[in-house]
């Protein structure tokens, strides 16, 4: 017996890589993919529920460097704060439902779970600190996992898979590199931290400003002040994550996760997240 589910996809302008409103037949949920730089075309779309939980995201096709989450009960425009205030999102998808279907009991504990599930099984950063602990209803725990699940297989069906996680041995001592744009650097990557150092001898591309990574702006101000051009980087430096390592040494916004290579040729996204290497 060949079991089906059917799933539409509105696509908002005729743009693939725009605004796109899903559907499940059977369910009542609706999910919600807005780029960053469309929340206002989104929020000016009729008729969407308004509580539920989302993911902010830092992907490039479907690749996850960042992955933040979070409920809301105000819908789309609950959005507004995030651009405000967080800047590394380049995408959000939102998970909606009415009051009746998601009451406060349910979103309170859809939200813990979400956030826990973030933290515990992906190999990308998360922007969420500690999980909440509300008080789970045990009336409505299945409640909880049904709505889970399908927002899980939902992400799937979208391209982002939250539960990629490196399960083959990689040599701690194994370098990466870029040359990018004739910019040559060199670093290792911590799977127990997420952190990523840049060793000593990498250039760094200073003629290139960083977009939107305070803490490659604070590297570079800390550590070359006033100067220009493309320098030696004299030491090592460890940053927050391969993208953060990535700006700090290229400039710009770079997805490290595919920016940084071995001698293979491999990126690190292929060495450490990649379902076809952990196979091999």
């Amino acid at each position: 017996m060949i079991a089906l589910t059917a799933m539409t996809i509105q696509i908002i302008d005729n743009n693939p890589d725009g605004i796109r409103i899903c559907r499940v037949d059977g369910e009542s949920l609706v999910t919600v993919v807005v780029p960053r730089d469309m929340l206002g075309e989104a929020k000016c779309l009729p008729d969407l529920p308004d509580r539920g939980v989302y993911y902010l995201l830092d992907e490039d096709h479907g690749v996850l460097s960042r992955v933040y989450a979070g409920q809301t009960t105000r819908g789309l425009v609950r959005l507004d704060a995030h651009k405000t205030k967080k800047e590394f999102w380049n995408k959000a998808i939102m998970f909606l439902d009415n009051d009746v279907n998601i009451d406060r009991d349910v979103l309170d504990s859809l939200e813990a779970k979400a956030i826990d599930y973030v933290r515990e099984h992906g190999s990308y950063e998360t922007d969420n600190g500690n999980t909440p602990t509300p008080r789970m209803n045990p009336y409505k725990e299945q409640r909880v996992e049904d709505l889970h699940g399908s927002i899980l297989f939902r992400m799937r069906v979208l391209g982002y898979d939250l539960d990629r996680k490196e399960t083959t041995p990689v040599a701690v001592n194994t370098v990466f590199h870029t040359k990018k744009n004739g910019v040559r650097a060199t670093g290792r990557y911590n799977r127990d931290t997420g952190r990523f150092t840049v060793l000593s001898g990498s250039e760094v591309d200073l003629g290139h400003a960083v977009i939107k990574n305070q803490g490659a702006v604070a590297a570079r101000r800390q550590l070359f002040a006033a100067q220009t051009g493309k320098v030696i980087l004299a030491d090592d430096v460890e940053l927050s994550s391969p993208s953060s390592a990535a700006v700090f040494v290229l400039g710009g916004s770079q997805n490290g996760w595919i920016e940084w290579v071995n001698e293979q040729g491999q990126t690190l996204d292929y060495v450490y997240r990649s379902k076809e290497h952990m196979n091999e």
